[in-house]
Parts: structure tokens; C-alpha cells; sequence
């Protein structure tokens, strides 16, 4: 094509007659099943069947961090439907036509960033949505995630060797309406003109013109789509910072609560994208100079009586003991064996709201074990979900630095340097093991750390054999 388009009906004129016009009829069909009903499980699974790419990419997707939060491997459309629901699984579809439509092999960069951009704001939005209270969200996400359409297709229509791609290429990500300037209009006119012309996602008509109530449900969409544009031109604690009035306003929950739920869920879009071989651009903000200080002070560890502890911990395995004994030397081959100023046991409550010291082992003056009560949702989520949830050993200086998990833990302890492991019973999480380098104390040594790993992976297999 030699001459472009130079107003918004020129382009929706040379859009509808391009492949584009297959994709809406998709998410028409996917649409369509309005009734979700047990009587319709095999009609969306014979519309998913008939495209054997939407299959592969729906199986790949419905396995993904972000929709299979029961654990189990889904190896068929029909068992994916069951397990995760009708709601769900037109989310995954959505999601995988709009991937399959425009990742075509030799998609350009600027379009895959765009994808990942839109899948980004369907999660936000979403999550944005729950946290409100809603309770059915598929057509919040389907909207987010269509909502830069206009966009995605002047992008893909367009010759990667043609100059106007050329200008877009090099002024991307473009913002506050420059695209006028290069397009002759604007995204969100294309974006409004394509779901009038084929009758999808209605909420995004709502959204683009204004009418909807400040605490709508459509105004979870603007939020979550505003929040994924400003990760990538600015990055994601900018982000956060420019967002978190508006969100905690219009969900009502706190702004500890709202930051963890959306890096949370950048980092669920992260992985899911990661099996379609696509990145979100997320910038990151500078790292600071450290400055450098004194040498740092040298832990020597006891690896021999390391040793001696975990021979004793499995004969102590074979016998008849009580789970407490099998504990306390744990906890002593961390505090001596590794050199940490506190090692200590905590159990989750009976409804897993709360984790609480059982036991520990600290140097005197220590007050670990006595402050260590934790609400597991309000005052360590992001610990309840790297640790006791994704079962993954964490030193406390991974925790997001300004984040309310690590405020809540140092306000509590005090310590800064310390690591956090599972415990494991029976493959079930019952609680965590910590330990720590006491107030002021230095940084966690590379030996020291070894160390906790083995001794959490030793505990799980002890205390699996004592059962």
C-alpha cells in the first residue's frame, strides 16, 4: 500500500477488509453463550476444537499461573471448561485469539509489546474489579484486553517496510493522542468504530464515551488499561504511585492490600505471556550506587555440625516421636549449624489467617518469637504467596522494598536480614521456617543460606517419614 489512510473512516474502511474481520467473528461466536449452563459445556468446547491453534494455545493458557489456581494439569478442552468455568475459560479464549490473530510469525516488536500491553490491562482490570467486589468479570477482561484494538490493527495492516510504519515504530509506545499526528486520527476512534461495527464489547463504548458512573463496574476497565500504560512508558512503581489514590478510592480496600494485588498481578501476566514467547515491557527504575562501606563482617558456619544434625534427625525420623522433637533440632542445626542469630517455627491457624512463632531458638535479648503474629492476607501476602503458596525459599531483601509485607515484617522484628522457607507436612504448607542475622546484623552469607535450604528440604523429608 502506498498511500495511507488520513482520517477515521478511511481506516475503518481499509480494516474491515483485512483479517481482522475474522477475529470479531470469533469473539462474536465466543460471545454468543450467554447461558452458562452445564448444557453448554460441549458447544464451547466444539467451537474451541474447530481451530486446532486455539486449542493448543487455550490448553497452554488454561495451565498458566493466572487461570489454574487448583494446581492439576488440564490436558483437554472439555476438562479445562470443568475445572475452570465457563467465566474463565472465555477469558483464556479471548485472550488466545487475540495472541494467535496478531503473533503471527515476524510480528514485529512494537506489536508483540502491544499484545502483552493488552493482556496486561485484562489482568489489571480484572483484578481491579474483584477487588471492588464484583463477582462476574469476563466481560471486564474481555473489554480491557480489546480495548487498544484500534491500535493493535493499524500495527498489523501495515507492511513493516512501509515509511508509516517506520514513524510508528520509532515514536512507540505513543501517548496523549501523538498518533493523530501520524494516522491522521486516534486509536481509541478505530478501537470505538470496530466494536460498533461488529457489536463486540459494548462496555468499551461505554468506557471511550464517558457514560458510566465513577463507582461502575466499567470504570474498573479504565483503571486496569491506565495502570498497564503507565508500567510501560514509566514502570511499574511509578505506575503504583500515580494509581493507588484512584484504586483504593474505587475499591475500597487498603493501599497495602491494593499494591501487593497489583504487582501480584504483573507478575502473573509476566509468566503467562512468557509460554506464548512474548515479554511485557515493564521498565524498571535505576538502581542507586551503593556506596561502599567497611568490609562485611564474616559468619563462619559449622558444617560439620550440620552433619551431625541431620544424622540425628534421621534416626529420630524412624522412631516414635513427637513432631515438636523433630523441630527442635531442626531449629538448632539452623541457630548453631548456619550461625543465625534466630531460627525459629511458625504454624499456620486453624483457618490459615494467621501464622504464629511455635518454636525458636535466639539469642538472648531477642524478641522474635514474641512479636512474630502475622495476619497472612493484611500483613505478609507477599510472603504467604512466595513462600507458603508457591513453596519457594525467599531471603527477606527479595521482598518488594517499599512494599507492606516487608514494612510489617521489620516493624514486627526489627530485622532486615533473614530468609523465609515452607514447612511441609504431608505436601500440605503448615507454616514457615525463618531465620535471621538479629538487629543490625550483617548480610545473609551464601553458606548461611545453603545451609537454610538444606535444612528446609531435610525438614519436608523427615517429617514426611514420621507420619
Amino acid at each position: 500500500m502506498s498511500d495511507f489512510p488520513e482520517n477515521k473512516e478511511a481506516w475503518l474502511k481499509l480494516l474491515k477488509h483485512t483479517s481482522i474481520p475474522s477475529f470479531s467473528s470469533s469473539i462474536q461466536a465466543l460471545s454468543s453463550v450467554e447461558d452458562y449452563s452445564s448444557s453448554h459445556s460441549s458447544e464451547l468446547a466444539r467451537t474451541i476444537l474447530k481451530d486446532p491453534n486455539l486449542t493448543a494455545s487455550v490448553l497452554k493458557l488454561a495451565n498458566s499461573a493466572q487461570f489454574n489456581t487448583y494446581g492439576r494439569s488440564i490436558r483437554t478442552v472439555s476438562r479445562s471448561i470443568m475445572v475452570l468455568g465457563h467465566k474463565a475459560i472465555r477469558e483464556v479464549c479471548a485472550s488466545c485469539l487475540l495472541m494467535e490473530q496478531f503473533l503471527k510469525q515476524g510480528s514485529s516488536n512494537n506489536l508483540q509489546a502491544l499484545v502483552a500491553r493488552s493482556f496486561h490491562a485484562a489482568i489489571q482490570a480484572k483484578e481491579i474489579a474483584q477487588m471492588q467486589g464484583l463477582k462476574s468479570t469476563e466481560e471486564i477482561f474481555i473489554s480491557a484486553l480489546l480495548l487498544s484494538l484500534g491500535e493493535i490493527a493499524v500495527y498489523s495492516a501495515i507492511e513493516p517496510a512501509n515509511s508509516l510504519s517506520q514513524k510508528l515504530r520509532d515514536s512507540y509506545p505513543l501517548s496523549g493522542g501523538q498518533e493523530k499526528d501520524i494516522i491522521g486520527c486516534y486509536f481509541n476512534d478505530l478501537t470505538l468504530g470496530l466494536c460498533d461495527a461488529w457489536n463486540i464489547a459494548p462496555m468499551i463504548g461505554e468506557m471511550l464515551e464517558g457514560k458510566y458512573a465513577e463507582n461502575s463496574p466499567t470504570r474498573s476497565i479504565l483503571l486496569g488499561s491506565s495502570f498497564a500504560s503507565s508500567c510501560e512508558l514509566t514502570g511499574l512503581n511509578r505506575a503504583i504511585s500515580v494509581h493507588l489514590k484512584s484504586i483504593t478510592r474505587y475499591t475500597g480496600k487498603s493501599p497495602e492490600i491494593v499494591t501487593d494485588k497489583l504487582v501480584q498481578a504483573t507478575e502473573d501476566t509476566q509468566k503467562s505471556l512468557t509460554q506464548f514467547g512474548i515479554k511485557l515491557d515493564v521498565k524498571q527504575p535505576r538502581k542507586s550506587v551503593e556506596v561502599q562501606s567497611a568490609a562485611p563482617i564474616k559468619i563462619e558456619v559449622d558444617k560439620i555440625l550440620q552433619l551431625d544434625v541431620i544424622q540425628e534427625l534421621s534416626v529420630l525420623s524412624q522412631e516414635s516421636v513427637d513432631i515438636n522433637v523433630i523441630l527442635q533440632h531442626l531449629l538448632e542445626g539452623i541457630h548453631r549449624g548456619a550461625s543465625f542469630s534466630c531460627a525459629l517455627v511458625a504454624l499456620l491457624n486453624r483457618d490459615k489467617s494467621r501464622i504464629v512463632a511455635k518454636h525458636a531458638i535466639e539469642k538472648r535479648g531477642s524478641q522474635t518469637k514474641e512479636n512474630f503474629n502475622f495476619s497472612c492476607y493484611h500483613d505478609i501476602p507477599e510472603i504467604h504467596r512466595k513462600v507458603m503458596t508457591n513453596r519457594n525459599i525467599i531471603q527477606q531483601n527479595q521482598l518488594r522494598p517499599q512494599g507492606a509485607t516487608l514494612r510489617a515484617i521489620t516493624k514486627r522484628t526489627g530485622c532486615q536480614q533473614a530468609v523465609w522457607g515452607p514447612l511441609i507436612v504431608e505436601n500440605k504448607a503448615i507454616g514457615c521456617i525463618y531465620a535471621d542475622n538479629g538487629l543490625n546484623g550483617p548480610p545473609i552469607s551464601q553458606e548461611q543460606l545453603e545451609a537454610f535450604q538444606l535444612f528446609v528440604c531435610q525438614a519436608k523429608l523427615f517429617l514426611y517419614q514420621l507420619k
